[in-house]
């Protein structure tokens, strides 16, 4: 077997160079990059209840976040490469669907990283006032610090995750302990939010626990920077855990403690105002631990991001120029200052509008790779895996299953608003593979046997296919929702929409442009099938008539 190549399945053609890095520096570097502390939680509390939030926390990490994790886990051990999840969905899935998972990935990323600056230097203006040319210039700095930190490469980025969660850790433990002190009422009732309703309250506070509880697929793209290959799958079986307990120790604690849980949230009763129980100086400090949480955050997107498109370049899938990489550490230097100027720049525009987009594409990435999981059961039953699960093909699809159920609902209540622009932003994917596969010809460029491609299209045998079927299930998913979210919205969208964006007829316009939207995939949808055949299946049996004859 080639030694670059996976088993069989992949090419593993990063020239990243490994380091040292010990289990607990990976441990901190998940927990920097899927916690970052509980600030959000307490934005679920008034709108599910407490005792549903606690609930949704507990139930999330089981049918949520276990599963990717585990996944994890298994496919991290068996094919642990530069790039994780997107090799993984490669070997699995093959070109095609690794771009989607890839580049959602990608561009979700690029777009969410400015965020955890914006609300970190937020948070600060709330301590120390300042101009926004100040604010700017600060975001700057913030951005250039960590950007120096990830050109010196993984062990570095590795201090400074466990320095800063270490410091959410114990500021946390610290709440927790504050409140189990002041424990003075039942942190579980009322069980759910009368007013608003149990659904409606669950809906309501999904979106924010799924977000909590994403990233675990993330960390994978980092274990080609590791020499020891098992410590990205041993840090997300400790880390999972350690995540659970912040949430809901301090959480518990919290209400308990301070009661009135329909004031709960950022601007009223949260985290800081139970540390301020031991004290005034515990509260704001509480809000430094809020600065230090966004900045951990950032600090560990960088290097994940930078590592996944990468991998993607190295398969001529992305830009050329993001393969190179420092001659002393083999670390993907482009791909970095990119996200940094990226960064930069969404600093000072308004992303509400354009983060909407990010949530479909994190959906349409985690999907892909459990559905890889499977497909890697049934494809490659023989390859090694240190850390295989003990099922078989059906318990592996059944553990997963309720990923595709949580993310099928996500899609459908987190708002008209983010359907549409996620379908859009979905969209463009293929359309990018397009560009990209014909012209650098992706894998078969390297000579891939199961990447043989269609003189004629300049793609891969059966890729318009796998095109109709990504636009196909966009229509279908947009013809549900185009009766749904009148249905799940009718009562106040129209109201919301209106106060969001201005127009008054906003939420009319928005479910026409997902109609529309779904008329437009279904009708790309029957084109390309109908191409798939002419085209991809007749060029097949003329080159199978050619080998005869020769």
């Amino acid at each position: 077997m080639d030694k670059n190549k996976g088993p069989d399945l992949v090419l593993n053609n990063s020239k990243v160079k490994a380091q040292d890095v010990k289990l607990y520096t990976m441990v901190f570097i998940m927990y920097s990059f899927c916690c970052g502390g509980c600030f959000g939680i307490e934005e679920m509390i008034p709108v599910a209840g407490p005792g549903m939030t606690v609930l949704l926390l507990i139930l999330i990490a089981l049918f949520w976040a276990t599963p990717q994790a585990m996944i994890s886990v298994e496919l991290g051990s068996a094919m642990p490469y530069t790039g994780g999840f997107y090799k993984w969905t490669q070997a699995g899935l093959g070109e095609f669907w690794a771009f989607v998972a890839g580049w959602c990935r990608v561009i979700a990323q690029y777009v969410e990283n400015s965020s955890y600056i914006i609300l970190g230097v937020g948070y600060l203006t709330t301590l120390i006032p300042m101009s926004e040319g100040t604010a700017f210039i600060i975001k700057v700095a913030i951005i250039l610090f960590f950007t120096a930190i990830n050109l010196r490469g993984i062990k570095e980025v590795g201090w400074v995750s466990t320095l800063l969660s270490m410091v959410i850790i114990i500021a946390f433990a610290f709440v927790a302990a504050v409140g189990f002190v002041n424990w003075d009422s039942n942190p579980i009732q009322p069980f759910y939010n009368e007013e608003e309703g149990l659904f409606w309250g669950i809906s309501g506070a999904l979106a924010i626990g799924m977000w909590m509880y994403s990233g675990y697929t993330s960390v994978s793209t980092l274990a080609g920077d590791c020499k020891d290959r098992t410590v990205v799958p041993k840090a997300l079986l400790i880390g999972l855990p350690l995540i659970t307990l912040t949430y809901l120790l301090p959480t518990l604690a919290g209400v308990s403690a301070t009661g009135n849980w329909q004031d709960w949230g950022s601007g009223g009763i949260n985290y800081s105002t139970v540390a301020a129980m031991a004290g005034p100086v515990f509260g704001a400090l509480m809000v430094v631990v809020a600065i230090v949480g966004c900045l951990s955050n950032y600090n560990t997107c960088m290097i994940s991001l930078s590592r996944n498109f990468y991998a993607i370049a190295e398969d001529r899938l992305a830009p050329k120029i993001l393969t190179k990489v420092s001659k002393n550490k083999g670390i993907p230097y482009v791909t970095i200052v990119t996200i940094a100027i990226v960064s930069i720049i969404g600093c000072t525009l308004d992303f509400s509008t354009v983060i909407t987009m990010s949530v479909t594409l994190f959906i349409v990435d985690y999907v892909l790779v459990c559905l890889s999981g499977i497909a890697l059961r049934k494809k490659a039953p023989e390859m090694e895996r240190p850390f295989k699960l003990p099922f078989g093909i059906k318990g592996v699809t059944l553990m997963l299953m309720p990923v595709f159920i949580v993310a099928f609902i996500a899609l459908m209540i987190n708002g008209a608003d983010y359907f549409v622009s996620g379908m859009a932003a979905a969209a463009i994917i293929p359309l990018l593979y397009v560009y990209f596969k014909r012209k650098s010809g992706g894998l078969a460029s390297f000579g891939a046997d199961s990447e043989e491609v269609n003189p004629r299209t300049k793609l891969c045998f059966g890729d318009l296919k796998r095109i109709a079927v990504l636009y196909g299930v966009l229509g279908i998913l947009g013809a549900i929702a185009s009766f749904f979210l009148p249905f799940y919205e009718g009562s106040w969208g129209p109201e919301y929409y209106m106060e969001t964006y201005g127009p008054e007829n906003a939420f009319a316009f928005i479910i026409a442009a997902v109609r529309v939207l779904t008329v437009v995939y279904i009708a790309v949808t029957c084109i390309l099938a109908y191409l798939s055949k002419k085209v991809d299946q007749k060029q097949t049996e003329e080159i199978n008539e050619n080998e005869k004859g020769a």
